[in-house]
């Protein structure tokens, strides 16, 4: 219920903000880029990706959404989050940010007795802080980074199961393009 009333508010934030703009010393300032689309390019390597969008809904503040996967020895990592990020410099899409996440997450992990894989599904929330550098002659190419942490809103007796601490790190690797 909590996650329906925060997504109902976010899309209700998102369709009544105001047109985007930087605030200078000289006066308002149009940024020429409010949004962005993302992906990280080593899905073709590894067996991890991730795709970002992200949309200027506020001076400094932005509404976006991420899909990850990752399969790293026995464990696979599939999640899909909202996101809320505010950009101290009040220039979304561009520098150090910090945000908050809420989504779901689905982990599995190899065993060999009684099933093959043993799953646990749930929500998460979690922190993150990013860095996001705009590059090219028309400042449109992003590159971002980042760090957070997320926790699983499971019972200790579910995470057990699957062998699956409360809170686990994340880390950010995303190229895409503003517009």
């Amino acid at each position: 219920m909590r996650l329906r009333c925060l997504t109902v508010g976010l899309l209700l934030l998102v369709f009544s903000s105001a047109p985007m703009a930087a605030q200078s010393r000289a006066g308002l300032v149009r940024i020429p880029y409010t949004s962005y689309v993302g992906l990280n390019p080593l899905i073709v390597p590894f067996d991890l990706g991730a795709g970002e969008f992200e949309v200027g809904v506020a001076q400094g503040t932005t509404l976006g959404g991420s899909v990850s996967y990752l399969d790293y020895g026995d464990d696979r990592f599939t999640s899909a989050d909202l996101k809320v990020r505010y950009y101290p410099g009040e220039v979304v899409l561009r520098g150090f940010s910090v945000g908050f996440t809420a989504g779901y997450l689905r982990y599995s992990v190899a065993r060999v007795e009684p099933i093959n894989r043993a799953v646990l599904d749930g929500p998460a929330i979690g922190i993150v802080t990013d860095y996001n550098w705009l590059l090219g002659g028309s400042q449109r190419f992003l590159v971002g980074t980042g760090l957070g942490a997320k926790r699983v809103i499971a019972s200790k007796a579910e995470r057990d199961e699957v062998e699956l601490r409360r809170a686990y790190v994340t880390l950010r690797f995303i190229v895409g393009l503003a517009f």
